[in-house]
């Protein structure tokens, strides 16, 4: 799961990490991902992790890429999804393409996203996210600790006592990353129909919700 967790923990230190879910006739779900990686905190977490940090892109060529293309490929076939396309760029632009045919992925078991009557619906609260943490295996929860979280650790933080805590551990160029990235969620139904989130990444870690 190495090359995954890292392409995860890239995808949501960018500036603006972009996730589309469409929900398709037959009832499986096409999901792309869109990100670039925020590379301060993705090298101290690599680090702190005793992970590399180069990897081959899909063009072949070895270089400064945070990821192995086709490991990331064969972990998320392993873990459901089907028709996986990953590919980066030297800088740290990676894209993701795949579908999760049975809405049985981690995306659904944790209740995060929820398909019903042909809409599908954002359902990401603090309670879902700890489900989603606590279904992880040994491992990923072990990287998902590394962000620090107070969401996964069953603590009340502000998102300004949370980035403080960052800087403390990561450096200030991580902490301004994790402070100013986002994550946009596009959720697509069946007839069409667009709903669109931007959340704070501070946000989801904290798990700071009104709802």
């Amino acid at each position: 799961m190495t090359g995954l967790l890292i392409l995860l923990i890239s995808l949501f230190t960018s500036c603006t990490t972009e996730v589309t879910l469409t929900l398709k006739q037959d009832d499986s779900v096409a999901i792309q991902f869109e990100g670039g990686a925020g590379q301060a905190f993705a090298k101290m977490i690599s680090s702190a992790a005793g992970l590399g940090g180069s990897g081959t892109g899909s063009d072949g060529e070895a270089g400064e890429l945070l990821i192995d293309t086709g490991s990331v490929s064969y972990e998320l076939a392993k873990a459901g999804f089907s028709e996986v396309k990953v590919s980066q760029k030297k800088g740290g632009a990676v894209s993701i393409i795949m579908n999760d045919k049975k809405q049985n992925s981690y995306l659904f078991s944790s209740k995060i996203v929820k398909a019903e009557k042909g809409k599908l619906i954002s359902a990401i609260t603090r309670k879902s996210l700890e489900d989603f943490y606590n279904s992880s295996d040994e491992q990923t929860r072990m990287i998902l600790d590394l962000f620090l979280a107070p969401v996964f650790n069953n603590e009340e933080m502000s998102e300004e006592e949370y980035i403080e805590m960052v800087g403390a551990f990561y450096g200030e160029g991580a902490a301004k990353e994790v402070s100013e990235s986002f994550v946009k969620i596009n959720l697509i139904s069946k007839d069409g129909t667009k709903e669109t989130q931007n959340i704070p990444l501070t946000q989801l870690l904290c798990g700071n919700f009104n709802y």
